[in-house]
């Protein structure tokens, strides 16, 4: 609910999102601030958005002598901001997903709304920032720049913060009797058909940040990373499919996979889950303790699915944060493969999110696999993008083809995953029977992405 916010807000005030990050969780704002360094995540895949750890670590931390350094953060108001939303659409689900009884359809209308708030910005110019520490060497024994990978540190730069307390409030209530099911069984998804979500934080929650690149010098000082326009990774082909590592998933036995699957459940009827598990997840896959800290300011609901998973994954509270972990190569596969789910997730609309969860409640996530390789074959191996407009039963095939498993669909099922499908912009149409499809310049990596989280999904889904 959070995030959502703050894409909102970022979009409004940063359109084309050339400076602005929206914070994804309140719960790590203190280590979203100026000055604040923070670590640029591995992306599992090349499709991903870059993504930024939160520390505790500031600029003053690393320089030798820092900590009697003014450096004179500037502050100023910025913008006013309420939204308020209503819907009342069939089948549209704001933040949260209702339990309907097996068989049902349900609508449901959800209203949005957030309590009206003042912004300001605070933050320092890199070229500020640099004449503060130019006389100021790093401390090359400090464990952080120990770990440094290249010389090249991510500072915040800059912050958009609420100047008060602000509400957020979403109510969805659900009906039976409409055109579109929501089927989340209460004894795997565990909510209510009428559910309320209340989020309150206090002012100076971090809303957006900036990040500035620098680089550590040869003679130890803070410069501009000038050599930022080179990518640093190598490229991989565009019409590559990332491979996801399924095997440790696979020989799960039966009882395990469904105590994952239906905390992964959970986990896609609220996506306020995301971001601290992202966090620890990182922190997991670098071997050490992950900071539990953060579960004490969370809800008991919220903390509870996030606790459910660390335990499925071996992860106990006993140890402090930062400590190294002892992990079997079992337990490394598994954590490897939960990354990359939650990693996919965080590309993908909230929205989808349920549409994910009412796919494996009906049973159809196998034929979506199929149905997606099949658009992979069209679409995403061919050397250059397409626009068409086509029937698919003029493809004559001896093995199963769009049509014939899009025909494999209720009509329930159909108008699921015609929804997933139009997040990548294709239109997926049944008329008296006969399958066309529109495909636009759609964004291949919200494609593999959906690609990935059902693989995952359909490996566990025994």
């Amino acid at each position: 609910m959070f995030h959502k916010a703050t894409r909102k807000i970022v979009k409004e005030i940063d359109p084309y999102g050339f400076t602005l990050i929206p914070a994804a969780s309140p719960y790590y704002s203190d280590c979203y601030k100026p000055l604040n360094i923070i670590k640029k995540k591995k992306r599992a895949f090349f499709f991903m958005k870059d993504r930024y750890i939160p520390t505790s670590i500031t600029v003053a931390d690393i320089l030798e002598d820092g900590k009697d350094l003014d450096f004179g953060l500037g502050s100023s108001s910025f913008s006013g901001y309420s939204a308020s939303s209503q819907i009342s659409v069939s089948g549209e689900v704001g933040v949260s997903i209702c339990d309907v009884d097996a068989g049902l359809h349900a609508s449901g209308g959800t209203t949005n709304s957030m309590s009206a708030f003042e912004m300001k910005k605070r933050g320092i110019s890199d070229k500020m920032l640099l004449e503060v520490t130019r006389d100021r060497k790093i401390d090359r024994g400090h464990s952080f720049v120990k770990q440094l990978y290249g010389d090249i540190l991510h500072i915040i730069s800059e912050v958009v913060e609420t100047d008060r307390q602000c509400n957020l409030n979403s109510i969805f209530e659900a009906h039976s009797g409409a055109e579109v099911p929501i089927n989340i069984v209460k004894a795997k998804a565990g909510v209510a058909a009428n559910v309320q979500q209340e989020l309150s934080f206090p002012g100076g929650t971090t809303i957006a940040f900036k990040v500035s690149k620098l680089r550590i010098t040869r003679d130890n000082t803070l410069d501009v990373d000038w050599e930022h326009v080179v990518m640093s990774r190598q490229q991989v082909s565009s019409h590559e499919r990332p491979k996801i590592p399924l095997t440790e998933i696979n020989t799960m036995s039966k009882e395990t996979s469904l105590l994952f699957l239906n905390t992964f459940l959970e986990i896609l009827g609220n996506c306020d889950y995301l971001p601290v598990l992202d966090t620890m997840l990182d922190q997991i896959c670098g071997s050490l303790q992950p900071d539990l800290q953060v579960l004490d300011r969370m809800e008991d609901e919220n903390r509870a699915c996030v606790e459910k998973l660390l335990d499925l994954l071996g992860i106990r509270k006993a140890d402090p944060p930062g400590q190294p972990l002892t992990l079997t190569p079992r337990q490394n596969g598994i954590i490897k493969t939960v990354n990359i789910f939650i990693e996919s997730l965080n590309e993908l609309n909230p929205d989808v999110l349920i549409l994910l969860a009412n796919s494996v409640e009906m049973k159809i996530i196998s034929i979506q696999m199929k149905l997606f390789e099949k658009i992979e074959e069209n679409f995403f191996l061919s050397t250059e993008p397409r626009m068409e407009m086509k029937a698919i039963g003029e493809v004559q095939e001896t093995e199963e083809t769009m049509e014939t498993l899009a025909l494999q669909l209720s009509d329930k099922g159909f108008e699921i995953t015609q929804r997933i499908l139009e997040e990548f912009e294709l239109h997926l149409m049944n008329k008296n029977g006969s399958i066309s499809y529109e495909k636009d310049y759609g964004d291949r990596n919200v494609f593999f992405s959906i690609f990935a989280a059902l693989s995952i999904l359909s490996a566990l889904d025994k």
